[in-house]
């Protein structure tokens, strides 16, 4: 099993005279399942990182103009998953878009999501089921993914009972348990030269690497 990280701290990887900064915030996981904590992540993400209004999207985009897109995802597989945070960023804004990344999941942690929130996640969760099996690698997927796990060709049914039934106290409990924002690794590929003292001076530990 991967190692629990101990305490957030910054990976810079020097992209020399780099124009942007890419960043990756994120942790170890939920392995997949279909029907348990797994996909009930994937529920309370939608508005923190998995829809273009998410909250980290209308933050770093939509106000601060600092990136044409931010996200977060949960990915699971048959034994482990990841949780993570991303943006590929304007290079001057750097050390602020890991702070807002930071400040938006310590709120959502410690805060969950709002009841506004949690019935726009299902109204458009429900409305985009059909768009996932549009294209003819997308029906492969959905194929792959039942014989791997196993799954009843229903199982998308089930989903969406388990969507309707969802709890926000419940949701948010979860949330809570997931997002560790103090047991963070995050990655910034971008310029040393420029933006070193400025990510240093956001209170982790910084390694600083050399790229490859």
């Amino acid at each position: 099993p991967p190692p629990a990280i101990s305490s957030t701290k910054i990976y810079f990887v020097d992209k020399k005279n780099a124009p942007q900064s890419e960043i990756r915030i994120g942790c170890n996981s939920l392995p997949y399942d279909a029907f348990g904590d797994y996909y009930k992540s994937t529920i309370f993400n939608f508005p923190l990182g998995g829809a273009f209004n998410s909250r980290v999207n209308l933050l770093l985009r939509e106000k601060r103009s600092f990136t044409y897109g931010a996200r977060s995802s949960f990915n699971g597989g048959l034994d482990d998953g990841t949780f993570e945070m991303s943006a590929a960023v304007r290079a001057n804004v750097t050390d602020s878009a890991v702070t807002d990344f930071m400040t938006v999941l310590k709120e959502f942690s410690e805060k969950g999501m709002t009841a506004e929130e949690l019935n726009f996640t299902r109204s458009s969760l429900v409305a985009g089921e059909a768009l996932k099996y549009e294209a003819p690698f997308q029906k492969a997927i959905f194929l792959k993914r039942i014989l791997e796990y196993k799954l009843d060709r229903s199982f998308v049914k089930k989903q969406t009972e388990l969507l309707s039934a969802a709890t926000l106290s419940d949701l948010n409990a979860l949330a809570k348990k997931e997002l560790l924002f103090n047991n963070m690794n995050i990655i910034v590929v971008g310029d040393k030269k420029t933006w070193a003292d400025k990510i240093k001076t956001l209170g982790y530990e910084v390694i600083f690497l050399d790229a490859p």
